[in-house]
Formats: C-alpha cells, sequence, structure tokens
C-alpha cells in the first residue's frame, strides 16, 4: 500500500501524490532530484503542450481539478503524461495554466 506523500528510496527519492478524479485510487510519482512528474492520466500533452484530463474518461472532473491544483504546487521541471509524452518547455507555467483553466 502506499501513502499520500510517501517517499519511495528509488533512484534518488520518489514522491506518492494522490490525485484522484481520473480514477479513485489514482496516484502521480513526482522524481525530486530531477523535479520529474510522472502524471500518468492526471494530465495529457500533445505536441509539448499540456492539458487537462480527458474529459470523457474522467468521471470526476472537479476532483481531478483539485489534483492537478496539487501537482502545481510540486513546481516540476519535466511531466510525463501518459497520453501525449514529455512536456519539459515551461512545464510549471504550463502546469499553473491548466490548473487556473480547471478551476474555472
Amino acid at each position: 500500500a502506499l501513502d499520500d506523500g510517501a517517499l519511495i528510496d528509488l533512484a534518488g527519492g520518489v514522491r506518492v501524490i494522490f490525485t484522484p478524479g481520473h480514477t479513485p485510487g489514482h496516484i502521480c510519482l513526482f522524481h525530486e532530484p530531477s523535479r520529474t512528474l510522472i502524471a500518468g492520466d492526471a494530465l495529457t500533452a500533445q505536441d509539448g503542450q499540456l492539458h487537462g484530463p480527458n474529459p470523457g474518461a474522467t468521471p470526476d472532473m472537479a476532483l481531478a481539478g483539485q489534483s492537478v491544483q496539487k501537482l502545481a504546487a510540486l513546481n516540476p521541471q519535466a511531466i510525463i503524461c501518459y497520453h501525449g509524452g514529455l512536456v519539459d518547455a515551461d512545464a510549471s507555467a504550463q502546469l499553473r495554466r491548466v490548473a487556473q483553466e480547471l478551476a474555472q
């Protein structure tokens, strides 16, 4: 079992971040040394541009938006999305933009 906020002793430290919304038990992983967020399905990307989760595959968009707010506080330098791959051009600013869009 994983706990929200737990630090896994792997590759220099990987933080577990609970991010429900896309699914009730969805998690993201944050590699602290490189400030890389492994977002799974909490976020999507296309051509290096970050987007929110897919609304058609996310049963609780309000909760997903809260999870994205939580991720934005991490200030990642790179984000890996299951759908869309790597976002590394101004990743933190892109994540703050997506969080703001989902909050509206």
